[in-house]
């Protein structure tokens, strides 16, 4: 992971033998599975199943430079996820439809926090590194001190002002999560837009609060 991550070139590579999730707006694509314990599956494709996708829907196969690194198997194969809905479309060809796609691939776009109980643990972990992954991108298209876009690395990594030569990485966001039990029951709770029959540990944000931080010696605030 880290060659690919600082090897441009060696991530290329890596992008004709590996596989990609795709998502629509920070949504991803789901599939109904069929003869398994979980009810969907993220399915995967590769680069030239890929490049006829786009191709058939008149984009330009440079899309594909939007996708990001997200993991790599034990038998070395490395894991990418494309949003096919982010990003503004080119000159000569229309923003791809969700829809449309949904039908040629036979799946749905499907927001995560619903479907994310109902996947494998595999597909359930890379989803979500893929949608905080892309969600950064589209929110850092631009250098905070120059002003001027910045360009990404192959694996998405980082990102490069060319003007200021600063370097922005993905930030990290510290959790919690608290499992509460009197020895022979847990404490859960849910929220409204929860699916039905879905709950949910004790969890939220760390804070740092800097007056909270002197109070307590350096503990993080929770914000839930």
């Amino acid at each position: 992971m880290f060659e690919l991550k600082e090897d441009d070139d060696a991530c290329k590579k890596a992008q004709r033998t590996g596989a990609f999730y795709l998502f629509h707006n920070l949504v991803p694509l789901l599939q109904k599975a069929e003869q398994q314990q979980q009810p969907y599956l993220a399915p995967q494709y590769s680069l030239l199943e890929l490049e006829r996708l786009l191709g058939k829907f008149g984009q330009d196969a440079h899309k594909i430079e939007d996708s990001v690194l997200i993991g790599c198997s034990e038998q070395h194969e490395a894991w990418f996820a494309l949003d096919l809905g982010l990003g503004s479309p080119s000159p000569t060809s229309a923003a791809l439809q969700k829809p449309e796609v949904e039908a040629e691939l036979r799946g749905s776009f499907t927001e995560l926090r619903k479907a994310l109980f109902q996947l494998n643990v595999k597909d359930a972990s890379l989803l979500s590194t893929a949608q905080a992954l892309l969600r950064w991108h589209d929110a850092h298209q631009f250098c905070s001190r120059s002003g001027q876009p910045t360009k990404k690395n192959v694996a998405g990594s980082k990102r490069v002002c060319p003007s200021s030569q600063i370097i922005y990485y993905p930030q990290m966001a510290p959790v919690v999560i608290t499992l509460v039990s009197d020895g022979t029951r847990c404490l859960l709770v849910r929220q409204n837009a929860f699916p039905k029959g879905m709950y949910s540990a004790l969890a939220g944000f760390c804070d740092i609060d800097p007056a909270e931080l002197e109070r307590t010696g350096g503990s993080c605030v929770v914000q839930s």
